[in-house]
């Protein structure tokens, strides 16, 4: 069998983003990739000449010193991914009919412009992006150093996300006695992770808006650029990436990891496993000796259920026709004729490469339940909807939406084996979000996880800094 240091299951921008981080330490990393193209969601596909980033929007963390640049530079790679400013990061217009709410991409612009429309609250303002900003801080340190079960030293220690570990946004709204026309403002981006701020965790809402403080972009290209970025550097530093070779199971002896088998009966021994990949059927199904799992890690297992998913249709519109759009819009129904929210993309009004010449990309998300599956025909249904209410708001797209493609969950699923095509790992309830959710140190030695199912969550740069987080403790244990 061959030999390495550590074998990643999962070649996904977690995966990759640990892989690229242990190569570069000089740990010898072998990662297995069901699909011949790596990088999960990071997907990019061209259809008549037209661009399109999957199933990802907008990115946060790109700024210089954000965690998705800062990886890329850790790894050599920073020059070879360029990341285009979307500003503002996106308009929303609510069901009210009013004037749109212009969200900055800086949370410093975003603040101002809040205390601008409510002066009286500015001192609020200021004391809830602190917490936010606190929170995120937070788990990354808890990310980094696991949570230790002391007496009262965890509160010491983590006051916030002892205080607010279980609270949802609108508890949050409630305590601070936020008024209700602010707080809609403030948590807008409540929506990017698919819960309405009543169930939303509060620590996955913060995670969020935080990664976002310094702006929204999109990679130049397209975000397969962002993928082959990592893998070129992870092979360049030593690593090998078997691309449709997929792991059929993680094995143990004497109580901890030595190794991954492939679906074609291939082994790969390393001391060190990371399951970047869905992590409960990587757990439930991939372990050799489920029993290696206590029970009250199997319970939780049992009890957590994934996100909610999207349904996506892709557009080619004439240029003339975008005259009034925004790149980034999230459209709030005016009605039961409506969907209740959908999201409008328009990537080529950033990155004018992404279409032909008098052409725009257009891309309509439509969120979905976890387990929603419509059929064929409840997806034409759903898209007649959705661009009946886009053409009500802009009507200069009436006769102009020219469809190229659409996914649902059920196409998700098999780009990524996410349970239902989930689109963030776990739903970011309370109980599944912040300390709450896996950690990335499994309670079988040697084994760890990367991506949106363990801390700090959903989201590319989540997933990134998933990635890194896996690889120092990895790299702490080999020391």
């Amino acid at each position: 069998p061959e030999r390495a240091d550590v074998v990643v299951a999962g070649a996904g921008l977690g995966g990759l983003s640990c892989a690229a981080l242990l190569a570069r330490a000089g740990r010898r990393v072998v990662v297995l990739e069901k699909n011949r193209r790596p990088g999960g969601y990071a997907a990019t596909f061209e259809s008549r000449g037209h661009r399109f980033d999957i199933a990802t929007q907008a990115l946060g963390g790109c700024e210089p010193e954000g965690p998705v640049r800062r990886l890329l530079r850790d790894v050599g790679a920073e020059a070879a991914v360029r990341f285009l400013p979307c500003e503002p990061a996106r308009v929303y217009f609510f069901e009210d009919g009013q004037a749109p709410y212009v969200q900055h991409g800086s949370w410093t612009a975003q603040m101002r412009a809040l205390a601008a429309r409510f002066p009286e609250h500015r001192a609020l303002l200021e004391a809830c992006y602190g917490v936010f900003s606190g929170l995120l801080d937070e788990l990354t340190r808890v990310g980094l150093e696991g949570r230790r079960d002391v007496p009262f030293g965890f509160s010491r220690r983590y006051p916030l996300l002892a205080r607010y570990g279980k609270a949802s946004v609108r508890d949050f709204l409630e305590e601070r006695e936020v008024p209700a026309a602010l707080g809609r403002l403030l948590t807008a981006r409540a929506g990017y992770c698919l819960l309405p701020p009543e169930r939303l965790s509060l620590v996955g809402f913060a995670c969020t808006e935080m990664t976002y403080g310094h702006g929204a972009w999109m990679v130049a290209g397209g975000v397969a650029r962002l993928v082959s970025a990592l893998a070129d550097a992870l092979r360049r530093h030593g690593g090998r990436l078997l691309a449709g070779r997929a792991a059929a199971a993680i094995l143990t002896r004497d109580g901890r990891t030595r190794g991954v088998r492939t679906r074609d009966g291939a082994v790969v021994e390393a001391p060190a496993v990371v399951a970047a990949a869905a992590a409960g059927p990587a757990l439930t199904r991939w372990l050799d000796d489920p029993g290696l799992l206590p029970a009250g890690y199997r319970r939780k297992l049992a009890r957590l259920r994934p996100s909610g998913s999207y349904f996506v249709a892709y557009y080619s519109v004439p240029e003339e026709a975008v005259a009034d759009l925004w790149p980034n819009m999230e459209i709030h129904g005016r009605g039961p004729a409506e969907p209740s929210v959908f999201y409008v993309l328009v990537p080529s009004l950033v990155d004018r490469e992404a279409a032909p010449e008098g052409r725009h990309c257009l891309c309509l998300s439509v969120p979905l339940e976890g387990g929603a599956r419509p059929s064929a025909g409840e997806r034409r249904a759903l898209r007649a909807r959705v661009e009946g209410a886009l053409v009500a708001r802009f009507p200069s797209l009436a006769g102009r939406l020219e469809p190229l493609f659409e996914l649902g969950p059920d196409h998700l699923a098999l780009m990524t084996a996410n349970p239902g095509g989930a689109a963030y790992g776990w739903d970011q309830i309370p109980e599944q979000a912040g300390i709450y959710r896996l950690n990335l140190k499994t309670p079988v030695p040697g084994l760890y996880l990367a991506g949106h199912w363990t801390m700090p969550g959903g989201g590319i740069a989540g997933v990134m800094t998933s990635g890194r987080l896996a690889a120092r403790a990895i790299l702490e244990e080999m020391a």
